[in-house]
């Protein structure tokens, strides 16, 4: 077997629009290990980690060097179609040619096929189009990630009800969260940037109460919706001065969870922690790597779920065509983006 493919690739770190560039690979049946799935894929989200990760820069962590002569592959996530099984038996009982998978992780997402291992697959069922299988895994995933850091930063006994305060509260990531911790009986107290994205929020998942940034009693207002509860966990996504803002707001030896620098790379200030003696934790998707396959795939089940409950929770901002993947790596970054940018392959509908 030997299949010629397309694929975007880098041979260095930088700017997406300097180093990358489209290219044609081959992959023949000898790559093809004893637990591999060769996928064609359907579609694949541009999320802003893989877009900081080819850049080299520190929020996108520690970065793989390239050998002299070798192409890179971004992208870790889509859905697809089974073209081949390697000829692990037990994968043979749950997967099958010519079924539609969604995958995580899999190095080389941005090409149009990728060799998976099999327990990175995922079933999709007719009812989950493309362009919500394409990007239910990492997300939901890190939304599971969180949750879980939260609930072991609560003391015990824990007493309900059970508050979280999060930030960037209108993110994928940060949607997944409010649904997750409402299903497990846990009450969010939501934080966007602007009015704008408060009207917003409130339409797309109302509920929870949604409070700007940009008013300046925002913290006030937290308080009040706290009803004289305590607030022991708070979600950053924003890094820097929204850290020392948290701060304010977590009650005594409470602790913020950062997962994310969408305000940039600037540092929190360490003593707005000191006076209620908050504790700062960061969470990285990494994380989930350690986890045993069984937990792994209670997450992957979990976004099956979400996927097929709450679909509007996995909003699209735009479907771009393969050959434009320059424009959608562009809108990822853009202004006023809500939703994940998609890339999909040649000849195939979202």
């Amino acid at each position: 077997m030997q299949t010629e493919f397309r694929a975007i690739v880098h041979s260095e770190y930088g700017a997406p629009e300097k180093v990358l560039k489209m290219a044609k690979r081959q992959l023949t049946s000898e790559e093809l290990g004893v637990d591999d799935v060769l996928v064609q894929v359907i579609a694949r989200p541009i999320h802003p980690g893989d877009i900081q990760m080819l850049s080299a820069l520190p929020q996108g962590g520690p970065v793989a060097p390239i050998p002299e002569g070798t192409l890179r592959i971004p992208g870790f996530e889509g859905v697809g179609t089974i073209v081949r099984l390697g000829t692990n038996a037990k994968a043979a009982t749950r997967f099958s040619e010519g079924q539609r998978v969604a995958f995580f992780p899999a190095a080389g997402a941005w090409g149009e096929y990728v060799i998976v291992r099999s327990n990175s697959l995922l079933p999709v069922p007719n009812e989950v189009p493309d362009r919500i299988a394409g990007q239910m895994l990492i997300n939901t995933i890190t939304a599971s990630v969180l949750i879980k850091a939260g609930h072991n930063s609560l003391k015990t006994p824990i007493t309900p009800p059970v508050y979280i305060l999060q930030n960037a509260a209108s993110s994928g990531v940060g949607r997944l969260l409010t649904q997750i911790a409402l299903d497990r009986g846990v009450r969010p107290i939501r934080l966007v940037r602007s009015r704008q994205s408060v009207e917003r929020l409130q339409s797309a998942l109302p509920g929870p109460p949604v409070f700007s940034t940009s008013d300046s009693n925002w913290k006030q207002r937290v308080r009040e919706a706290l009803g004289g509860h305590k607030l022991e966990v708070a979600f950053d996504a924003v890094g820097g001065k929204a850290i020392d803002d948290l701060a304010e707001v977590v009650d005594d030896g409470g602790t913020i969870i950062n997962y994310g620098s969408l305000g940039g790379n600037t540092g929190a200030n360490i003593y707005s922690l000191a006076p209620n003696n908050v504790a700062l934790k960061s969470v990285h998707i990494m994380s989930w790597f350690r986890l045993n396959q069984d937990e792994k795939q209670k997450d992957f089940e979990l976004a099956l779920n979400l996927a097929k409950n709450h679909p509007a929770l996995f909003e699209v901002a735009h479907e771009y065509e393969f050959d434009d993947f320059q424009k959608a790596i562009q809108h990822v970054s853009s202004p006023g983006k809500t939703g994940m940018v998609l890339l999909k392959s040649p000849n195939q509908k979202g």
